[in-house]
């Protein structure tokens, strides 16, 4: 690993917040939601343990799978959130920054901090142009009842793709005795009876899955899948990928 070689102490101008910053060199790191994915990151003074900012300011950690997720404030706190660096861009996520733009044209005119000041933000790297990673951000990842899925971790630990209608469905374990299927307002419920497989009991309930779907007007895009799948690997799910009912 990359070892920092040098802390900056300088005092800032009054009009601005903090009066005081340790900058450690920026160091690269690799996200690996994304293959071929780097980015810098630093680490100011009285940054929480784990915790480091982007170049364009905004906080970042490794969640438990060593992905690279934004935090927000909880009160005096950061906390992990579910986007993922790379997935989103943090201002339409509604991510707020760590580091104002005043502060991060300061640090970049610091001396010692060329590399610092050579980094585009996030938001304009390719990233955020869509070049190399998705930046589709759905509706469904502002949708609390949607998300709620990744913390039912008794239930559920497996998520997927229903191929016709398309909606995401999810369940626990090869032999599920439940089965949650996205209807656009809500995750509905299957439970299974004498059926062989999931799919099996999907199939069964199609017609009325179907019925939903064409209530609500639920669109998924292709765009959708590949974040859904990232979501899945920050929760700790299995991807089942796209689902046939047979």
């Amino acid at each position: 690993m990359k070892k920092f070689l040098a802390l900056v102490f300088f005092l800032m101008p009054c009009s601005i917040s903090w009066a005081k910053v340790y900058v450690t060199e920026p160091l690269l790191v690799q996200q690996p939601s994304y293959a071929g994915m780097e980015f810098y990151v630093f680490k100011p003074y009285n940054m929480p343990s784990g915790w480091y900012v982007t170049f364009d300011g905004y906080p970042v950690k490794k969640n438990p799978d060593g992905v690279w997720v934004y935090g927000t404030s909880e009160g005096p706190n950061l906390v992990g959130t579910n986007y993922v660096v790379g997935s989103v861009i943090p201002s339409m996520a509604g991510i707020t920054p760590y580091i104002n733009q005043a502060q991060i044209s300061e640090l970049r005119s610091l001396p010692g901090q060329e590399l610092l000041a050579r980094q585009p933000n996030l938001s304009q790297s390719k990233a955020a142009q869509g070049q190399n990673y998705s930046t589709w951000i759905p509706d469904w990842t502002f949708n609390q009842k949607f998300m709620a899925v990744g913390k039912w971790k008794s239930t559920v630990d497996r998520i997927g793709i229903l191929n016709n209608p398309a909606l995401p469905v999810a369940w626990k374990g090869s032999n599920p005795k439940v089965i949650y299927i996205w209807t656009g307002e809500q995750w509905y419920q299957i439970t299974r009876r004498d059926e062989k497989s999931a799919a099996s009991a999907i199939k069964r309930e199609l017609y009325k899955i179907t019925k939903f779907h064409k209530k609500t007007r639920f669109k998924w895009y292709e765009q959708d899948t590949p974040v859904l799948a990232q979501h899945a690997r920050t929760w700790g799910y299995y991807w089942l990928g796209e689902i046939q009912p047979r």
